[in-house]
This record gives C-alpha cells, sequence and structure tokens, in this order.
C-alpha cells in the first residue's frame, strides 16, 4: 500500500507540473475524477440513509461497505479543488458578463460557495441514517440533483435536460451498490450466503435496468423534440473517440445487465467482476459525460491526462477508506 501512495503523490505531482502548461487537461481531468469518485460516495450515502427505512436482508448485505463508503464525503469538497482552480479553463460561463439570476448563478464565487454548500451538507446528512432518514433523502437528492447542474450540465451552453441530475443519481446508485457488494465479498471472512447472493444480484439488476431506462429517456426526448441546442450534447459524442467511448459505455453496462441477470449471476465470482467492471465502467462514464462538452474534438492527451487523474484520486481514495477499515477493526 505505501508503494502504492508514492506512486498516486508522484503522479500527483507530476500533474501539478502538468497543470501549469496545459491547466485545461488538468481541470477536466479533475473534474471528471472528482464525478466519478463523488458518484461512489454518494451512492454509499444514498445507500446509507435508504436502508434503514426499508427492513430486510439488505441492511446486513449492504450496511458494511455503504458505511465505509459514505465516510468519505469529507473528501468531496478537496477533490473538486483543482476543478475550481482551473475554473477559467474548464466551464465557458467564467469571464462571460450574463445578467439577472443567470449571471449570479454562472459566476465562479457563486459556484465555490455552492460546491462548498453541497460538501457540508453531504457530510452533515450521513449523521441523519435512522430516525431522519427520510428527510436526508430529500436533502440528499436536492444535493445530487443541483451538484450535477453545476458541475457537468452547466459545461455546455444552451443544454437543458430535467432529467440530467437523476442520470448521476442513477449512476450513484449503481456505483454505491457495486462498492458495497465488492466490499462484502472480498473482505468477508466467510463466504457469502446464498440467498445474500441473490440479494445482492436483484439489487444490481433492478439498478442497471433503471440506468438504462433513463438513459434511453432522455435520448428519446431530446432527438424526438430534435432541438439543435440540445441534441448538440449528443452529437459531440458521436464522432472518432468519443465514439468509441460511447459504445463502450453502453455496450459494457448492458452486458453486465445480461450477464448478472443470466443464472449464473448469484455465483460469487459473477458477483465480484460484476461490481468490479461496474466500477470501472463509472470512470468512463464520467470522462464520457464531462470532457466532449470541453474538447469537442478528442485528443490522446486530455483522455490520457483523465485516466492518470482517475488513478490518483483512486490510489487517495482507497487509502482513505483503507485507514478507515483498519480502525474499524482495531475499534472492534
Amino acid at each position: 500500500m505505501k508503494g502504492l501512495l508514492r506512486l498516486g503523490v508522484v503522479a500527483a505531482l507530476g500533474l501539478a507540473l502538468l497543470g501549469l502548461w496545459q491547466p485545461a487537461w488538468v481541470g477536466a481531468g479533475a473534474l471528471a475524477a472528482a464525478v466519478n469518485a463523488s458518484s461512489i460516495v454518494l451512492g454509499c450515502l444514498l445507500l446509507t440513509l435508504l436502508t434503514p427505512l426499508i427492513s430486510g436482508r439488505w441492511q446486513a448485505l449492504l450496511a458494511p461497505g455503504s458505511r465505509l463508503g459514505s465516510g468519505a464525503v469529507v473528501l468531496i469538497v478537496p477533490m473538486m479543488l483543482p476543478v475550481m482552480l482551473a475554473m477559467a479553463w474548464v466551464y465557458p460561463w467564467v469571464g462571460q458578463d450574463l445578467e439577472g439570476f443567470r449571471g449570479l448563478w454562472l459566476s465562479p464565487g457563486s459556484f465555490v460557495l455552492r460546491t462548498l454548500v453541497y460538501g457540508g451538507l453531504a457530510w452533515w446528512i450521513r449523521g441523519w441514517a435512522g430516525r431522519r432518514s427520510a428527510m436526508g433523502l430529500i436533502i440528499y437528492a436536492l444535493v445530487a440533483s443541483l451538484a450535477a447542474v453545476d458541475w457537468v450540465m452547466s459545461l455546455l451552453p444552451g443544454f437543458v435536460s430535467s432529467l440530467f441530475g437523476l442520470l448521476l443519481i442513477a449512476r450513484q446508485m449503481i456505483d454505491g451498490l457495486a462498492f458495497a457488494g465488492l466490499c462484502v465479498l472480498c473482505w468477508n471472512v466467510v463466504l457469502l450466503p446464498a440467498r445474500q447472493c441473490v440479494i445482492l444480484r436483484g439489487l444490481l439488476v433492478g439498478a442497471l435496468a433503471f440506468w438504462v431506462y433513463v438513459h434511453f429517456i432522455q435520448y428519446l426526448i431530446i432527438w424526438s423534440v430534435d432541438l439543435a441546442h440540445e441534441t448538440h450534447w449528443y452529437r459531440l459524442r458521436q464522432p472518432g473517440l468519443w465514439g468509441v467511448l460511447s459504445a463502450l459505455l453502453m455496450v459494457g453496462q448492458l452486458a453486465c445487465l445480461a450477464l448478472l441477470a443470466s443464472p449464473w449471476g448469484t455465483r460469487m465470482w459473477v458477483l465480484q467482476w460484476g461490481c468490479a467492471a461496474i466500477l470501472l465502467l463509472g470512470a468512463v462514464e464520467s470522462i464520457w459525460i464531462t470532457l466532449p462538452s470541453i474538447f469537442p474534438e478528442a485528443a490522446g492527451g486530455t483522455v490520457l491526462t483523465a485516466v492518470l487523474c482517475q488513478g490518483v484520486y483512486a490510489i487517495g481514495l482507497g487509502a482513505w477508506w483503507h485507514r478507515q477499515w483498519q480502525r474499524g477493526r482495531h475499534d472492534c
């Protein structure tokens, strides 16, 4: 683990130096990595608030992983710090003289303030699991939806979608389930009972089907209305490397859904590889949903920088969770 941490520190320093030369690359890559990492964390927070409201075997199944994952909510604001520093090279509305409420909302100071509020609220409601879970879920939905609009949807001027927040919430749900499932599959001293495997498989299949449905509905609505400023969002993701990334994401999600829904879906190795694939596809989706809006012409340097940022954030989060897990074992 120490060797991996050293590698992460060296990579982070390299990204900082690269940011002096190409701040747009590093800012966009950090945004994609922050979207992916916060998706796992907020997905675990969603499960932490949701499971106490619905009794059943899934509570014991998901509780250890969701508690561990949601503990990283304190890192949401630090993860967005490179994005806020490179804001002028990432968001097109920075420096524009916008009027009225739009000008107030889309301003650097307001963006930073809202990001601090989102991180603070996520940390606050984590302690509401139990008696105040229902109220916590309402606040979570508002935070996740507004953060999706601020961090991602505002990358492309003129693009508006009332379903956009739900797209990211669907991703968060899948990632939270995959992370919690992977924790209980890999860290349990004894093998997971067959009934628990069936429950985990059912939850993952349901979440994946919901993700497919939400993406299909937005795609259908946007193309049926056929407004140029809205279809432009999808047109950016069709040619070249972005088209390959689109195909990889969609085929990968459908393959996970088909495999987990198959008769082999309750086997331990299928669940383990399925959860790992879902988390990797989450990283792909975070790049797919952010970078084409910033760089319509896909370049190798931007994608490699984004992948490197994903690695640095993954090492940092992994080290945090490993430390929290060890502390929990020591306390027990």
